[in-house]
Order: structure tokens, then sequence, then C-alpha cells
């Protein structure tokens, strides 16, 4: 197998982090933690604020409730993308919302508009209740299980103190419930960026029908005989276009036919199939980050610990034992939780 030609120079640590997160899924999930923390900020500034700004900047945290719920499905489903009916809820919920502030006493419009959004409202605090009880197929460890019961908690206690503020004094008890939840959401968000969800493999891998492995087979060759893995923007899409076939064809091969939990394992295994060989030829003279850069990855961080979950061993070590020079099986399918995205 030729050696791919070797990168210019590293990619940026932001890049390379900003990538990652694409690549993970969590782009999802920051979208929706930003939306929602200003959401929370516009209500915590419209009961400091008064005049048109305090009522404009209300109209916009009216619907914290609903991007609240959309963060927390982001927050434990791993899809890429939101289904089209919570969009229609939180949509519901941010215009019904909006009208019944700005609406004028008495107006019909913002009456039917302020029962609406308690309604959608209600039903969205509701669901954002219920999301942690959802696996949506991935696996619950202990930590994910703690997670979980801290953020329902949490959210009881926040939902508590603000039904509080009806009796008591509702502004600064509101302020401080607001103010919570963006702290809450944004310490919810590290802990996910850290701790990303993983699928059962035993739930999730689908029997491979003939077409499965036909397309394996294509998408194998057109890796091994060009070795566009080493590319460090691959994506999926790309490979797709490639082969003329659907994304989700390919993404469905990719688990059924050959093995893998996702697209970014079965890379990583290609990539690090070649650093294991370039590691242990005893006339390589090139340094770690050099390999790295050479079989795909954006920096060194990523390779040593895709290197380590697939091997069981540091780069370093690897080369110091000079582990036999043959390639390993390039289809040979990596367990499920092996691998890190680049």
């Amino acid at each position: 197998m030729s050696q791919p030609a070797m990168s210019a120079a590293p990619a940026p640590d932001a890049v390379s982090a900003l990538r990652s997160l694409r690549d993970g899924g969590h782009a999802r999930l920051l979208v929706h933690t930003v939306i929602a923390g200003l959401s929370f900020v516009a209500f915590i500034l419209a009961r400091l604020l008064d005049g048109p700004v305090g009522l404009m900047l209300l109209a916009i945290g009216a619907s914290a409730c609903g991007w609240a719920w959309l963060f927390a499905r982001a927050l434990f489903d791993p899809a890429r993308h939101d289904a089209v009916w919570p969009r229609a809820v939180v949509a519901v919920v941010a215009v019904s919302g909006a009208v019944s502030v700005l609406g004028s006493d008495g107006d019909l419009a913002a009456r039917v508009a302020g029962n609406l959004y308690v309604l959608s409202g209600s039903a969205a605090l509701l669901m954002t209740l219920i999301e942690p009880f959802q696996t949506h197929g991935c696996r619950t460890p202990p930590s994910e299980k703690r997670f979980r019961a801290v953020f329902v908690i949490a959210f009881v206690l926040l939902a508590g103190i603000s039904v509080l503020g009806v009796w008591l004094r509702p502004e600064p008890i509101y302020v401080a419930s607001a103010a919570l939840s963006l702290a809450g959401a944004v310490a919810a968000t590290v802990f996910r960026l850290s701790h990303p969800l993983k699928a059962d493999a035993a739930r999730a891998r689908q029997p491979a029908t003939d077409e499965d492995r036909r397309l394996g087979e294509r998408l194998t060759a057109l890796l091994v005989g060009e070795a566009i893995y080493a590319d460090p923007d691959l994506r999926i899409a790309d490979v797709a276009q490639r082969l003329n076939e659907p994304e989700h064809r390919v993404s469905r091969c990719i688990s059924a036919a050959l093995g893998f939990a996702n697209f970014n394992r079965l890379i990583n295994h290609h990539r690090i199939n070649l650093a294991k060989h370039l590691l242990a030829a005893p006339e390589e003279e090139r340094s770690i980050l050099e390999i790295a850069l050479d079989c795909g990855f954006g920096s060194v961080g990523p390779f040593n610990r895709a290197f380590k979950d697939e091997t069981g061993m540091t780069p370093r070590a690897w080369r110091a034992g000079r582990t036999a020079p043959t390639l390993a099986d390039p289809v040979s399918p990596a367990p499920a939780d092996a691998g890190h995205s680049a």
C-alpha cells in the first residue's frame, strides 16, 4: 500500500476540536445550548429592565421552556438532527408566548395565545422531565445513570422554586430560577461533551442484507484502494457521493455489513491499521506526530486516544515493541465501543 503524502501542517487545535465536536454529533447539542442560554438570558434581563426593551426581551424569553425541551432532547438523544414535530411544538410555544406578552390587555388574540402558551409550554416542560428516561438505544453506565438522576432532581427542584414564585416574591425567584437553569444547562453540556452517548451495539446493529454486503465490499475497496481515509476532512457524505449511494445506506452497511458502530470508527480503524504498520517498520524515522498526520488525524491527541483504544497500547509503546509490521485485515470489525473520532 502506498503511503499517503504527509499533510503540510497540523490543523490548529481549535479547528480540530470543532471538527471533533461536529463528527461526534455534538453540533445539535451546542446549538440548542446556545439558543436555550440566550432565551434564559433574555428572560432574566426582561425581569430587570422596564419599558419597551424589557417587554421585547420578555417576549423572547417566553420561549425558554420550549428551547429547554429541545436542549434536553439533544442532551439525551444522540441523533444529529431534531425531528420535525418537536420543532413545531417549540414554534407554537415561542409564537404564542410572544403574542401573549406583546398583545393588548383584553385583546382576543392575546387571550387565545396566552391559553395556547400555557398548554404548549406545560407540555414542553413535561417532555423535558421525560427525556432523561429515554435511552434511544444507548448504553447507560453508572455515570450516565447518575447524571440523568441529577438532571431530574435539579429540574424538579427548579420547577418547584418557580411554582413558589407564584405565591411569594415572583421576580427574584424567577430570576434565580432562570439563572440556575442557565448554569445547569452549561454544566450538563460540559458533561455530555466529555461523556458522549454510545450506542448499545447489541440492539443497534441490524442484520446485513445482500445489498449491505455488496455495498460494504465497494466501500472497503474504495477505502483501501485509494487510501482516502488519510484525508483528515473526509466525511460520510463524501464517501456516499463517491459511491453514488444515499448517505443512510452507507451508514447502514457500515454497521450491518462491516460491523462498526459508525463511520468514524470505521475510518479510525483503517487509520490505526496504517499507523501500526508505519510505527513497527524498522526503517521508519518519522515522528509520531508526522505519522499521525499522514494517517489522517488532525493532531496527536486524538491519534493517541484512538490508537490506545484500538490496540491497548500507546503509539510510543507500539513503536518500542516493534510489533510485526504486517498490515492487519482492513475490513475486520473493530469492537463497537473502540476508537475515537479524529
